[in-house]
């Protein structure tokens, strides 16, 4: 809780880039929200990342636009 008080003061003074995977933490100190996945590359095995949506927090929690967003924040996903 200490990081997420310490990311609240700042925030009016600096850009402030978090990766998680908790769904809870991104909807209580995020402003937008980015969510990607991985596509795999069938002859080769290698993983590139994809940006599938990008959006206010509150948009992509409430009416996300894409269902693998959807699946994702809801459980039924990774």
């Amino acid at each position: 809780m200490r990081i997420e008080d310490l990311m609240s003061e700042l925030r009016d003074l600096y850009t402030i880039v978090i990766v998680t995977h908790n769904m809870q933490q991104t909807a209580r100190v995020a402003d937008r929200t980015a969510f990607f996945t991985a596509t795999v590359d069938e002859t080769t095995g290698d993983r590139t990342g994809e940006l599938v949506e990008f959006d206010l927090t509150i948009t992509i929690f409430e009416s996300p636009s894409d269902p693998r967003t959807e699946a994702y924040i809801t459980g039924r996903f990774g």
